[in-house]
């Protein structure tokens, strides 16, 4: 299980059953999903497969997100397998309530260093669709690079990386401080 973590303005906490309806009603919002998979058309198939993804994590690292000053659901993000490769992604979703405030940026800066710092990861990753400017943008803030485009799940993919070696001289240069 992810420990809990807390930034300036979030909690990232394991995730927890009575998230469940808040987490559905962010996946089921069109503009939320625009940029990833489809959500199944049978409403209780994607019920069952979030309640067990709730209940049973992925591999990695995985958190859903809230505000430290009001508790509730706002997002997840996580570290994952990405699919086929042996290398960690990381991932996350907010839903609109939580867009352009910088929500986004801080919780994937503090799971990317949760990544280098506690899981001693040498390498992470991320996919994005190419024309998701806003995710990109998060990616960059936490300084991930672009690579160019990639083929996962089925898709033709922005690929981001970052060296666990980079990351953390960054970190310790006078004009950089810790974001997480």
């Amino acid at each position: 299980m992810s420990p809990e973590i807390e930034t300036a303005r979030l909690r990232l906490y394991p995730p927890r059953p009575e998230d469940l309806e808040a987490r559905l009603a962010m996946d089921r919002d069109p503009e939320v999903m625009r940029f990833t998979r489809p959500v199944p058309e049978d409403a209780e198939a994607h019920r069952e497969e979030i309640r067990d993804r709730i209940l049973n994590p992925p591999p990695g690292a995985f958190w859903h997100v809230g505000m430290r000053e009001a508790p509730g659901f706002i997002g997840w993000c996580g570290l994952f397998p990405l699919e086929d490769s042996g290398l960690m992604e990381i991932s996350y979703r907010f839903g609109r309530a939580a867009w352009g405030r910088g929500l986004a940026t801080e919780a994937a800066a503090a799971a990317l260093d949760h990544g280098f710092r506690e899981l001693k990861l040498d390498l992470i990753v991320a996919v994005s669709d190419p024309d998701n400017a806003a995710s990109h943008r998060v990616l960059l803030k936490i300084g991930l690079r672009v690579q160019g485009r990639e083929r996962y799940y089925g898709l033709e993919l922005a690929f981001f990386k970052l060296r666990r070696a980079d990351y953390l001289a960054a970190q310790s240069s006078p004009s950089t401080s810790r974001r997480a």
